[in-house]
């Protein structure tokens, strides 16, 4: 009797890939990483094309966020293009940026380029409108911003406004606290690593309080300078 002995030619086995966060590369001018949970994803590439100019990217598959951000001439371009983003792959944005967070160094000055636009969009991309069709838009540096004061109490946010803002998790307005942020915010009884900015300003805090909208406050995410400090693991500013 003879056995014939053969191979299948079936296609192989998925490996299901790992959820969480992952830093796929980090380097003088390239930092990519990626967070999955529940089947959904986000790809996050961060690239210096050239001196002080950036490419970010946000792929989530049939949706893709793009920055082009010339810090040489202050000019940002926000180019969305596919689905609209969607709150499975909004929920992906905050631990994201705090994988961001462990794997770059805490303070601005000690960041590459990359790695400050990294933490930088990313914050931003929190506050990206979900369910709704983006289109593109510029942004400029030179049309400034306002910072407004590091120290919790009720203060002009602009355009006729005055609300409670500044540093810490009690400077919540009824909810999240750190109103004014130009980063991620804080919950009443949370005490989070400091991430993203911890620069505060007008368009930042209309935005938490729904009266100005996440383009207008695109160039004080991307370009704003850092008025406020933290202090790190343990505090929440």
């Amino acid at each position: 009797m003879v056995l014939a002995l053969g191979c299948s030619d079936g296609p192989a086995p998925q490996v299901d890939e790992a959820e969480g966060f992952a830093l796929l590369q980090r380097d003088a001018t390239t930092l990519e990483a990626t967070y999955r949970a529940g089947g959904a994803s986000v790809r996050a590439l961060v690239v210096e094309t050239s001196q002080n100019v950036v490419e970010v990217t946000y792929d989530f598959g049939e949706t893709v966020i793009g920055f082009h951000i010339d810090y040489n001439q202050g000019v940002g371009n926000f180019s969305p293009s596919g689905n609209p983003l969607d709150a499975a792959q909004a929920q992906l944005l905050t631990p994201l940026l705090e994988g961001l967070s462990k794997a770059v160094p805490e303070e601005d000055g000690q960041r590459t380029r990359v790695e400050n636009a990294a933490m930088r969009q990313t914050s931003f991309m929190q506050i990206v409108p979900v369910g709704e069709l983006l289109t593109p838009y510029q942004f400029v540096s030179e049309r400034g911003w306002t910072h407004i004061s590091c120290s919790c109490g009720n203060q002009y946010i602009g355009s006729g406004y005055y609300r409670q803002a500044g540093m810490g998790c009690g400077c919540n307005g009824g909810d999240n606290g750190c109103k004014g942020r130009c980063g991620q915010g804080c919950g009443v009884t949370s005490t989070p690593k400091c991430v993203g900015t911890t620069a505060y300003t007008q368009d930042c805090a209309k935005h938490d309080y729904g009266l100005g909208s996440f383009a207008a406050a695109s160039d004080d995410y991307s370009f704003a300078s850092n008025n406020c400090s933290c202090s790190g693991v343990g505090t929440c500013y």
